[in-house]
């Protein structure tokens, strides 16, 4: 798929690149490479060698180790953390089955988060954990929580920042561009971290984005790509962030002939006390990937204190996640549905994040397999005022009740208020789409006048909302009512705004 999508955007990156090429040729580069780039002979070996690490200790270097690609017969290549320091070489004791990349330490080195992705009937699933540090053994292994963290695809890179404060992903999550996108979490007061958030598209092509790497000033990003006119098949670039938004960039400069070759090179790092950067490149390598040091100048300055600037927003204005939870007991629904505008159909996973643009009002229609549709109007006033939008949804029980929230009839009419068909359409999808599904309609009226008219109103109502599911193209032997006048209102009280809820039609499912 991946080699499907690379073949099928050659012109449309080609043409890209020959667009921005002057643009970012003159653009002022921070950084400066001396001599060439040689191979690290003590750690490179036929298999492949990749996602790199450094920690606060210069003389650590961690990475990944794959099979040699090019002999194995299998898509799914188990990979290991191993360990070099002083000239020695260990492998990390973890499962043996899974595919293993280093993320980075926190506390001050004590401890250390990896990613383990395995291999799951079709697909696969990454679980980021988090274990103790000690002389290079990993203790009390535990699952790193990030909120609505999603990986769908068979690679996942990761790395922190220097001060441990935001986690940089590539990754294939809900809302991702193309292949794998590049996402940035952050650590709140509370020690939480943030959703992902996609970087957005001045980064993100709809081809690869991986291997981020983020510079001690806590604004350079490196990465690796093929969605860009480049020398080889994946290059490196970097790129200024220009504001805490974390959405705005500048445009990717790419490192040039001193690092990128015909071939792929990715894994760039480096530490801001030393003079080397260490990538990875399958150019005249060993095996499928090798891992090779270059000296360094650059003028990136460090970020004296990180604690005294802004907090960043969880989701940026654009985006919100939105969140369906189930009605009677809050917990989010697993699953994926649909979704539905004016102008977009798709199929997504719960969560979601939606982008849309600001200053615009987006009405939602939201179907589940085996609950009640919703509707979910955002209007744009609510925009920079929420990051997360919860949408309630009822489940299809027998037994249920489920009022139709927005079917509301005029006083002493069984004509229908303006807007009421939306429910009612809400009603028809989950109908056609659970062929099982046999409801009752109840119509209500409130508790004023004659009881005896009331109750003809009633069925009056319920007359009227069956005729329309009918037209809509729902068998009539799936539908059957009852009028039940003002015997149950909803609301007791005596003000116009409580009567006008009492008159209303609900349905209880019966069969499904």
């Amino acid at each position: 798929m991946k080699g499907f999508l690379n073949r099928h955007l050659n012109l449309i990156i080609f043409l890209i690149g020959f667009i921005n090429t002057p643009f970012l040729m003159a653009q002022n580069q921070t950084i400066v490479f001396n001599g060439d780039s040689e191979p690290i002979l003590k750690l490179n070996s036929a298999w492949d060698e990749s996602a790199l690490l450094l920690s606060k200790n210069p003389y650590l270097l961690i990475y990944s180790r794959t099979h040699n690609r090019a002999i194995s017969s299998s898509s799914f290549m188990p990979t290991d953390i191993w360990l070099s320091e002083g000239g020695s070489n260990k492998r990390l004791d973890l499962d043996s089955e899974s595919i293993h990349s280093a993320v980075g330490f926190l506390n001050q080195n004590q401890s250390f988060v990896y990613a383990s992705l395995t291999k799951q009937g079709a697909g696969y699933e990454t679980q980021l954990m988090i274990a103790d540090w000690q002389d290079g053994d990993l203790y009390n292994s535990k699952k790193f929580e990030i909120k609505y963290f999603t990986n769908k695809s068979a690679y996942f890179s990761a790395a922190f920042s220097t001060d441990g404060k935001h986690m940089l992903m590539s990754m294939e999550a809900n809302v991702t561009r193309g292949v794998e996108d590049l996402y940035v979490s952050h650590v709140q007061k509370n020690g939480e971290w943030s959703p992902p958030i996609t970087l957005g598209y001045g980064i993100n092509t709809r081809a690869q984005e991986m291997t981020p790497f983020l510079a001690h000033d806590n604004e350079t990003l490196f990465f690796a790509t093929n969605g860009r006119e480049g020398l080889g098949s994946f290059d490196i670039y970097y790129t200024k962030r220009l504001d805490d938004t974390w959405q705005k960039w500048s445009d990717p400069v790419n490192l040039g002939s001193k690092i990128n070759t015909s071939g792929a090179e990715k894994s760039f790092t480096f530490l801001g006390e030393t003079a080397v950067a260490y990538y990875t490149s399958n150019t005249k390598s060993d095996g499928y990937g090798d891992i090779r040091s270059i000296r360094i100048d650059s003028d990136l300055k460090y970020v004296k204190d990180t604690s005294a600037r802004p907090q960043f927003p969880v989701i940026s204005l654009n985006q919100k996640i939105v969140l369906v939870l189930d009605a009677e007991n809050e917990k989010m629904v697993a699953g994926v549905f649909d979704i539905k505008t004016d102008s977009l159909s798709l199929r997504v996973e719960n969560p979601f994040i939606w982008k849309a643009v600001r200053f615009s009002d987006l009405e939602l229609s939201i179907n589940m397999d085996g609950f009640m549709s919703a509707s979910l109007l955002l209007p744009s006033t609510e925009w920079s005022d929420q990051d997360t939008i919860k949408v309630f949804v009822e489940p299809l029980n027998i037994g249920k009740k489920i009022k139709l929230k927005e079917v509301l009839f005029y006083k002493g009419s069984d004509k229908m208020i303006e807007g009421s068909t939306r429910s009612l359409d809400l009603l028809v999808n989950v109908l056609k789409s659970n062929a099982s599904l046999r409801i009752e309609l109840r119509g209500h009226t409130d508790n004023l006048g004659n009881p005896a008219l009331n109750q003809t109103l009633s069925e009056d109502r319920v007359e009227v909302v069956e005729k329309y599911l009918i037209q809509a193209g729902i068998a009539p032997n799936r539908l059957s009512g009852k009028g039940l006048g003002g015997s149950q209102p909803l609301a007791k009280d005596s003000s116009e705004a409580a009567r006008r809820l009492n008159r209303r039609v609900e349905f209880l499912i019966i069969e499904n």
